[in-house]
């Protein structure tokens, strides 16, 4: 069980500090500023982590009873969940802001990009985890 656990875990670190980088990355060649962009990629690295520990992590454990590595289904899962996740992360920080958010490529840009970093380290690592021969099964 803690095998599967660890599992679990580096999925969800290696998604939050992708999720963190990619932001960073994104910020600096929109800016130019590499002060601004070290700052957008700390703050999107906690915020991944917490809305990917919010919603993803509980979704990856129900999804995981058949495992299923790169799967398109999971992919379209996880890309609903991730809409949710982003809306409600950015109506909360300016309730005000519900038509702008719907209408800036910003939001539908980080629900893409959330929703398919989780969804290939889930699937790479899932892999990974089938191949050695951890089950999530309980054994008898």
């Amino acid at each position: 069980m803690k095998k599967i656990v660890s599992y679990y875990l580096k999925t969800l670190g290696l998604s939050s500090l992708t999720f963190g980088l990619f932001l960073g990355i994104y910020s600096f060649v929109m800016y130019g500023e590499m002060v601004m962009a070290l700052f957008t990629a700390a703050i999107a690295l906690l915020y991944g982590f917490m809305m990917y520990g919010i919603f993803a992590f509980p979704l990856q454990m129900m999804l995981q009873k058949k495992t299923r590595t790169f799967s398109v289904m999971y992919l379209l899962i996880y890309s609903g969940i991730a809409f949710i996740a982003v809306f409600l992360f950015l109506v909360i920080g300016d309730p005000a802001s519900i038509a702008w958010t719907l209408q800036s490529y910003i939001y539908y840009m980080l629900c893409i990009a959330a929703a398919v970093i989780y969804w290939f380290w889930d699937s790479l690592i899932l892999y990974k985890r089938t191949v050695s021969g951890v089950s999530s099964k309980p054994e008898n």
